[in-house]
């Protein structure tokens, strides 16, 4: 562990694990249509960074990068990396202290942080980590109340769930159509059903999924104790 982070392995340490992960949040009106959507605003984005649950502290603002560009996560450093984009009503952070399949959540800690900073916004995270099998966790939160939170190993037993299928549907106007040329099927059994389909599906309903030619700030940040002690225990071979 340094001064500047609460990390006990090394730098170039190597990650073992790979995954995807993210949190947006639309604040109301939904803009709907991508034309719409003002540039992203850097200002913003140092601030909502910085207050991010996740974040201790910001070390270093690195520039802009390509909304449509992962950032490669190789080492150990390259998990101190958080990229953020603001784009008017859009907010949207990639980090990967939201991705961990113990026994905690940060997808739906984060998530019920924003909302009760933001009521009126829709917020919408997930992350998925591939080992032998997949682990995934969603959080989708809609300002009429309706609110849902999916975890665990796909095709395995035991998963933490609470919410409805239905309800999201609803509250976010998701058509049958939609549904099925995204293959969700609401009968499906919790542990096999398409999640990232419903999340993918809720987000589109109030804001452009789509984000080339879009521009996102990097960050290197401290995490705080708790999310650097997830990420060794989920990235890296200790």
């Amino acid at each position: 562990m340094s001064e500047e982070s609460f990390w006990d392995a090394d730098e170039d340490q190597e990650i073992v694990r790979h995954g995807e992960f993210g949190l947006t949040v639309v604040h109301a009106p939904p803009p709907g249509n991508p034309a719409t959507l003002p540039p992203h605003d850097p200002d913003r984005a140092r601030e909502f960074v910085a207050s991010f649950g996740t974040v201790d502290a910001v070390l270093e603002e690195l520039g802009p990068v390509d909304a449509v560009d992962l950032v490669p996560l190789e080492t150990r450093r390259d998990l101190d990396l958080v990229t953020v984009g603001c784009w008017g009503g859009v907010t949207e952070i990639v980090d990967p202290a939201l991705g961990h399949c113990g026994d905690s959540f940060p997808v739906l800690e984060q998530s019920q942080a924003l909302r009760a900073r933001f009521p009126d916004a829709v917020i919408v995270a997930s992350a998925t980590i591939d080992y032998n099998m997949t682990y995934g966790a969603w959080s989708i939160l809609h300002p009429d109340g309706t609110s849902l939170f999916a975890a665990g190993w796909h095709g395995e037993d035991h998963w933490d769930f609470d919410g409805d299928v239905r309800a999201v549907v609803r509250s976010f106007g998701i058509s049958p159509e939609a549904l099925t040329a995204a293959d969700v099927d609401l009968d499906d059994a919790v542990n096999v059903f398409h999640w990232s389909g419903l999340a993918q599906l809720a987000l589109g309903s109030v804001a452009p999924l789509y984000r080339g030619g879009r521009s996102m700030s990097a960050f290197r940040v401290r995490h705080t104790e708790d999310a650097t002690f997830d990420m060794e225990e989920t990235w890296l071979e200790m």
